[in-house]
């Protein structure tokens, strides 16, 4: 638990904020980039990076269940992810009704590098049923689909 009170002696150190606005479209069950990066160079090893994304999606189908995930990387190594591959843990994203539904997908990491070295996040999705049709930022020509991660270095 990091408390930020007044007497706590923590410190956000520094921030990073991206918005991205390119679609993707995914139609298959293999986890794809969404676009969605942002970096950051910790100052000290012994910092927590609270990564919080806020993704927009457009979820399509004929059934009347379908389901999707959107999972955050720290470079090439999962550091959260809705539902691992030996299918245990919960869906990311679950729709009981065909047809089409708009929504964001928030979520939050706390994370520990243990490194001063530049840290790159990014997320992928995935769809979990194979009748399902899943865009990130979806309509983005029309910039109404839009999605954020912000990076905030917290001293330890």
């Amino acid at each position: 638990l990091i408390k930020l009170g007044k007497n706590s002696g923590l410190k956000i150190l520094q921030v990073v904020s991206v918005v991205d606005d390119t679609e993707v479209t995914v139609t298959n069950q293999t986890y794809t980039d969404t676009g969605l990066t942002a970096n950051i160079t910790p100052i000290s090893t012994s910092s927590k990076v609270l990564v919080m994304v806020n993704h927009s999606y457009l979820s399509s189908s004929t059934d009347t269940t379908h389901f999707a995930g959107i999972k955050l990387l720290r470079g090439s190594t999962d550091i959260f992810d809705p539902q691992a591959t030996n299918s245990t843990g919960p869906f990311g994203i679950g729709i009981n009704l065909a047809g089409s539904h708009y929504s964001f997908f928030p979520m939050q990491f706390l994370d520990s590098p243990n490194s001063t070295a530049q840290q790159s996040y990014k997320t992928q999705c995935r769809n979990y049923t194979s009748t399902t049709t899943f865009r990130v930022n979806p309509s983005a020509a029309s910039n109404n689909g839009e999605s954020v991660m912000t990076l905030m270095e917290v001293s330890a």
